[in-house]
C-alpha cells in the first residue's frame, strides 16, 4: 500500500504536520503549543498541566451521551538519532519523511518519530473524523516518555475522569497487557590528567556501522554495542603497548543501543603498525560475533589531526575507565520463567562522554525488569562496579512495571472486535519495553488499559520505518472498537 491510497488520510495528514515541529525529548515546547492550537482552531475542551501534560476533549457522540469517557493516551516526545555525517538539528529542522516502494515510510538519516507521533495522529484524526461513533473521549498526550516517563509521573488526580485507557504506543497484531519497569543509573569518573612522552601522536579510534535499536526492543537480539566494541579494542591495544585516551563520546540517549563510539588515543607512531595489526586481527572476530545482527560493524584507527595529546587521562585513571567500561553489563540478563520468550531484565550500556570543562567522564546506564527484586539487583550490580572503580554514581527513582490482567472487560472487547474485523485471534503479550501504563495504572485507581499500534521497526535508530497498511489497520480498529464502548 502506498499512501495515495491509504484509508486513514487525516491520520497522516496530521503527522505529516507533527514532523515540521521539533518534538525531542525535553524539547516538546513547540508541539505543545501546537496542540493547543489544534485544540483551539477545532473549538475543543482542553487543559495543560504544570509538567506539559496535555488533555484535548472530543464530546460523546449521539447516542453516547451517557456511557463512560475513555482516555486515549500517546507521547509527544520523540528520540533523536541521526547518522554519523547528519547536520540535522532536532531542535530546529523538520523531519524528512520519504516514501519507498516497499510500503514504507522511512526518515533522511534520522529517527522518524513514528515512536510516538502517529499514536498522536491516530488520537487527533479522531476531531477530524466526520461521522465519528464514540463516548466522551479525552485524549491524553504526555511529555519526556522517553528519558524517564516524567511527563506521566507528573499527572495528578483528576487531570482525567476516564477509567478505560487506551495506549497507542505498541504494536499491530499484537496487544499488550503488561510491561517492565526501568531505572537510569549516572556513573561519574573524575578524570585525572597526567603528562606522556613528546613523541605520541594522536589517533581517531572509531567504532561505526552498527544498527543500533530500542533498548526495550531490541535488546534480545544480542546486537552489538558500539562503546563496548570500542572498549574491547583499546583493551586489547592496552595489552600490547603503552597508549594514552584523550577522550572517549559513545552512544545518544539512555534507551537506544549505541551506534557510533569514538575515543582520541595517543601512543608512539613506532606503534602504528602494531595497532593495526592488533585491530585487522580484532574485526574478523567481530564480524563472526555479529555476522547475524551487525555485518557492516567498522573500526578504524587514523591519525587525528584536529586533537594533540597535550591533555590526557593519567595512566592510571585510563586503566580504571577502560576496566569500568568491561565491567559493566550489556544486554540480556535473564529471560523471563512465567512468559515464554520475555526478556525479564536487561541493561544497556547507553551513553559514554568526557567532559573536559569539568574534568569528568558520565556513563549512562538503562536496567529494565519486570521483576522489581531483579531490577534493584541488576542496578545493584551497575552500582557495585562504579563502587569499585572510585566513581560517583545515583540511580533515577525509575518507573514501575504494569502487570498483566488477562481478565480485564477492555480486553476482552478490544479482542472480540479485532476477531470480527481481521477474521483470525489477536496475540496478547508482555513486553520488555517500558510503557505510561503502568505509571498510570498507580496514578489512577481503577484503570482498565490496553496498548497497541501500527507497526514500527527500528525505533530509536536512523532504521525507523512504519508500515502504511498497519496504520489503516489499527484506525479501521479504533474506530469499529470506540463504536462499541457505550
Amino acid at each position: 500500500m502506498n499512501l495515495r491510497d491509504a484509508q486513514a488520510q487525516n491520520v497522516w495528514s496530521i503527522f505529516r504536520q507533527i514532523s515540521q515541529v521539533p518534538r525531542t525529548s525535553k524539547h516538546e515546547q513547540q508541539i505543545c503549543l501546537w496542540l493547543e492550537e489544534f485544540a483551539k482552531n477545532n473549538n475543543l475542551v482542553h487543559r495543560r498541566d504544570s509538567a506539559g501534560n496535555i488533555v484535548i476533549e472530543l464530546p460523546a457522540t449521539a447516542g453516547f451521551e451517557d456511557s463512560a469517557a475513555i482516555v486515549i493516551q500517546g507521547h509527544v516526545d520523540m528520540v533523536g538519532v541521526k547518522d554519523a555525517e547528519s547536520t540535522h538539528d532536532f531542535l530546529k529542522d523538520p523531519i524528512k519523511i520519504i516514501e519507498k516502494d516497499d510500503g514504507w515510510l522511512y526518515a533522511d538519516g534520522t529517527t522518524l518519530g513514528a515512536d510516538n507521533g502517529l499514536g498522536i495522529s491516530l488520537g487527533l484524526a479522531l476531531a477530524l473524523e466526520k461521522e465519528p461513533a464514540h463516548p466522551k473521549i479525552e485524549l491524553l498526550f504526555t511529555v519526556d516518555e522517553e528519558t524517564g516517563l516524567t511527563g506521566a509521573d507528573a499527572l495528578q488526580e483528576g487531570f482525567v475522569t476516564g477509567r478505560r485507557l487506551l495506549n497507542v504506543d505498541s504494536e499491530e497484531d499484537s496487544f499488550t497487557a503488561g510491561c517492565a519497569g526501568g531505572k537510569t543509573t549516572y556513573t561519574t569518573v573524575e578524570l585525572q590528567y597526567g603528562d606522556i612522552p613528546a613523541e605520541f601522536s594522536p589517533y581517531l579510534l572509531a567504532v561505526s556501522g552498527l544498527k543500533g535499536g530500542h533498548s526495550g526492543i531490541s535488546i534480545h537480539e544480542q546486537r552489538a554495542n558500539a562503546i563496548k566494541l570500542l572498549t574491547r579494542t583499546i583493551n586489547a591495544l592496552m595489552q600490547e603497548f603503552t597508549l594514552s585516551i584523550a577522550d572517549i563520546q559513545g552512544g545518544t540517549v539512555h534507551n537506544a543501543i549505541p551506534r557510533d563510539a569514538q575515543a582520541t588515543i595517543c601512543f608512539d607512531p613506532a606503534n602504528l603498525k602494531k595497532a593495526k595489526q592488533i585491530i585487522d586481527g580484532l574485526v574478523p572476530s567481530l564480524k563472526r560475533e555479529f555476522s547475524t545482527t551487525d555485518g557492516d560493524l567498522t573500526v578504524q584507527l587514523n591519525p587525528h589531526s584536529q586533537s594533540d595529546c597535550s591533555r590526557v587521562f593519567s595512566a592510571g585513571t585510563g586503566a580504571k575507565v577502560i576496566n569500568l567500561l568491561m565491567a559493566l553489563p550489556h544486554g540480556v540478563h535473564r529471560f523471563s520463567r512465567r512468559f515464554e520468550g520475555l526478556v525479564e531484565t536487561s541493561n544497556n550500556l547507553a551513553v559514554v562522554k568526557t567532559n573536559t570543562s569539568e574534568n569528568t567522564l558520565q556513563i549512562i546506564t538503562s536496567q529494565r525488569s519486570s521483576e522489581e527484586s531483579c531490577l534493584q539487583y541488576i542496578t545493584g550490580r551497575i552500582i557495585a562496579a562504579a563502587n569499585l572503580a572510585g566513581a560517583k554514581v545515583k540511580s533515577s527513582q525509575g518507573y514501575p512495571g504494569w502487570q498483566p490482567d488477562m481478565n480485564s472487560p477492555l480486553l476482552a472487547q478490544c479482542k472480540k472486535v479485532y476477531s470480527e474485523l481481521r477474521g483470525k485471534e489477536v496475540h496478547v503479550e508482555v513486553v520488555h519495553a517500558g510503557l505510561e501504563c503502568g505509571i498510570i495504572g498507580k496514578k489512577f485507581e481503577g484503570m482498565d488499559m490496553i496498548s497497541f499500534g501500527p507497526t514500527i521497526e527500528g525505533a530509536h535508530s536512523v532504521t525507523e520505518r512504519v508500515n502504511i497498511e498497519s496504520v489503516d489497520n489499527v484506525w479501521k480498529f479504533l474506530l469499529k472498537l470506540l463504536a462499541t464502548l457505550k
